[in-house]
Formats: structure tokens, sequence, C-alpha cells
């Protein structure tokens, strides 16, 4: 019988200061990767990165309302952030670690940039003060409401997305990723802004800056399917060898 694909999810962390420090994740992450047909773990952080890496099939580095640490990508932070290190560190070495094997990754809004960076590339920190006449990006509005249109340009070696395709999807950031060479620019909101990117080669590493958890988009469906797909086939790597 063919086992399911199991897929490690970083969890958010609240106020790490506090007696009481809980990990934190919304069930719709492990719904959505249930519902594609996979078997969800939630990953504590901590340095036996290598262990888990051995246990899974695929990473999903999820979203968080903090900022990443503009030093990691060459720049100097513009105003004061709210940044989680301990997370971040802990999905970096995650990341780097599933690039190594070629283990399927699915990075989720601040889970996309976070990729980005690791794959060498930079973020706009600021949207709106750094891109003039922008879309609000971080409505006040709940993420099961769609905000704005994404436009697919690129041609994904993973997800069966033609280029042209227009979706409306839901939108909470207010950084997003630059252009680079390390990665394919699949898709763009109406300002310009990147919303999603794919690494040029290697194995499946997407990343999406809304957040098809939610499933309010038609294109959410297809990047779960997509992902827990290559999940499963490195899932039977191993048995195929």
């Amino acid at each position: 019988m063919t086992r399911l694909p199991r897929i490690g999810i970083t969890p958010d962390i609240n106020d790490t200061a506090a007696p009481e420090t809980e990990y934190v994740l919304r069930k719709n992450y492990t719904d959505a990767v249930q519902n594609a047909g996979g078997l969800p773990f939630i990953l504590p952080y901590g340095d036996q990165v290598e262990e888990y890496l051995d246990a899974i099939d695929g990473v999903m580095i999820t979203g968080g309302m903090f900022d990443i640490d503009p030093g990691l990508y060459g720049q100097v932070a513009k105003k004061p952030y709210v940044m989680k290190p301990i997370r971040t560190d802990f999905e970096r070495a995650l990341i780097h670690g599933a690039l190594a094997r070629q283990m399927p990754i699915l990075g989720i809004c601040n889970g996309m940039q976070l990729l980005a960076v690791c794959l060498g590339g930079q973020l706009v920190q600021d949207i709106p003060t750094e891109i003039r006449e922008a879309l609000e990006h971080k409505p006040m509005q709940s993420a099961t409401v769609v905000q704005h249109t994404v436009q697919f340009s690129g041609t994904s070696r993973h997800m069966a997305i033609l280029s042209g395709q227009t979706f409306s999807v839901n939108s909470v950031h207010h950084q997003s990723v630059l252009p680079s060479p390390r990665y394919e620019a699949l898709a763009r909101a109406p300002d310009g802004v990147l919303e999603a990117l794919e690494a040029r080669d290697g194995c499946f590493a997407v990343g999406v800056q809304w957040h098809p958890e939610y499933g309010v988009a038609e294109i959410d469906t297809v990047v779960f399917n997509s992902f827990l797909a290559k999940a499963r086939e490195f899932s039977q790597r191993d048995v195929m060898q």
C-alpha cells in the first residue's frame, strides 16, 4: 500500500519571552494538505532539521505577521520591523536542507519571501512606500475575501498553469519579492508586485504571495495538488531505486 506523502509544516510562535510560549498554526493549513492527499506534521523549532527531513516528503513554509531581517538579503532596515529570528533561522535551515535533497518546497506569503531570500533574491521592504501607485496588499478585510488579481506570465515547470491566465486571490502582506535570475517570476499583480515564483532548476520550489490555504481562488487547488503530487513522487523515490 502506498503511504500518504508526509508534509512538514512550520508553525508560528507567540512571544518567546512569555512563560507559556505557544506554537500557533491555523487549521486551514493542515486541512489543505489533507484535502490534497497528504499527511501533515507540525515541526517544532530546533536543531534536528536533518532528522525532520529524513522523516518527511515535502516542506511547507507558512506565513506570519512578521518580517525577515533585511540583513539576510543584503539590505539595511529602513524602519523598525517585527522579526522572529528563532523562526526564520529554523525555516532557512529547512529550506536549504530540502533544496539539497531535491525535496518539494511550498512557501506561502512570508514563506515565499524567505524562499526567495534562500535562493539568492531580495525583498521590497515596504510596498506602500517603495512602489508608486501600488494596490492595497494588506487590506483590513478577511483573507477569506479576494483582494486583487494575479496574472501568470511565466511557464511553471511543475504546475499546469498557462501563461496569461488570471486569477482573483486574497492578500495579506506589506513586503514583496524582487526579481532575480535565481528564480522564475511566475505571476504578478496589476501593480507589478511579484505574486508567485519558482526555482529555475531542481525540485519543486514554489512560492505564492497570497494564502491558498483559504481556498478562495481557483488557483489554490492547483497549487496544493501540484505540491502534493511532487511530494508523492519524492516519497516513492527510494522505493523505486
